[in-house]
């Protein structure tokens, strides 16, 4: 028997009668001109081979009716209200995670949304703080680090090479336990009893340079407004195009990106027991992974 044997599907013109719906629109809608597009003629103005009809080539940049783009519009209509929204479908989970690449080992990913408020509810109205500089001015490539909440890392450092741990913000390390590194002699972990913690700098004592070591420790994560779909303000039309509706971004764990190499400051409001920092800047392009 059918899973859905007995369970009633209201036909869709009663759950959501188009006057209804059209009534919603009306309401919340944005107001939206409709210009109706032409294809011009002077994409086809070059002659055909041997008799046949011209193909379709580029616009002729002395045209008077398109001026060289191929495609002239109708003057604008009346406004109406039309309801404009935006969705995405990802090829990928959203949700945080891990990848392992054979040259960097385990790399970050995650693509969260973020929503910012027009008020900050904390301060009262007229406040100079109102409205929210995030939401005036956040833009593309910007970063976003949530302070309270915390990933546990695990970075290999290099006794007088590479001292700094990658991950800075809201840097926690455990006073003991988290250093170790490997003994070829006895080809075994050896927990390092001996190491100190200046920032997100970590040393060791007792071992030459070139030595490798893991720490693990906890941090913030970074992310940074890059994506192709929503990397740049999604301003929510809706309220007629009057009201001032939070906006949204479309996040990333841009994890090669973010990684700090010096010691640097951190986010206001890190609760910070180990360390302090504030994200490194961001590259903008694309980075091949492996050798």
């Amino acid at each position: 028997m059918s899973a859905f044997a007995g369970s009633f599907i209201p036909p869709t013109l009663k759950a959501l009668p188009p006057g209804a719906f059209e009534a919603l629109i009306a309401t919340h809608g944005q107001r939206c001109s409709w210009l109706k597009s032409h294809t011009c003629p002077c994409v086809y103005a070059g002659s055909g081979a041997n008799g046949q009809l011209p193909q379709l080539g580029s616009a002729q940049r002395n045209c008077t009716q398109c001026g060289g783009v191929g495609t002239y519009w109708d003057p604008p209509s009346i406004p109406a209200k039309v309801l404009i929204t935006f969705m995405h479908v990802s090829p990928t989970p959203d949700e945080p995670g891990v990848r392992m690449n054979e040259s960097y080992g385990m790399w970050q990913t995650a693509e969260p949304s973020l929503t910012v408020p027009y008020w900050n509810p904390t301060l009262p109205v007229g406040d100079p703080g109102q409205p929210t500089n995030i939401w005036q001015n956040a833009s593309t490539n910007d970063q976003f680090v949530p302070v309270d909440s915390l990933i546990r890392y695990t970075a290999v450092l290099q006794v007088g090479v590479k001292e700094n741990l990658p991950y800075q913000q809201n840097l926690q390390i455990e006073p003991q336990g988290a250093v170790t590194v490997w003994d070829p002699v006895s080809n075994a972990v050896v927990p390092v009893e001996n190491y100190s913690s200046d920032g997100p700098t970590v040393r060791i004592g007792g071992y030459p340079v070139g030595t490798n070591y893991m720490v693990e420790f906890q941090a913030s994560p970074i992310y940074v407004v890059f994506r192709a779909a929503g990397g740049l303000p999604h301003t929510r039309a809706f309220g007629g195009g009057m009201a001032n509706e939070p906006k949204r971004w479309r996040l990333q764990s841009l994890d090669f990106w973010t990684r700090q190499r010096g010691v640097t400051q951190s986010a206001p409001g890190s609760v910070q027991v180990g360390g302090t920092a504030r994200p490194y800047t961001v590259m903008v392009g694309s980075a091949k992974i492996g050798p």
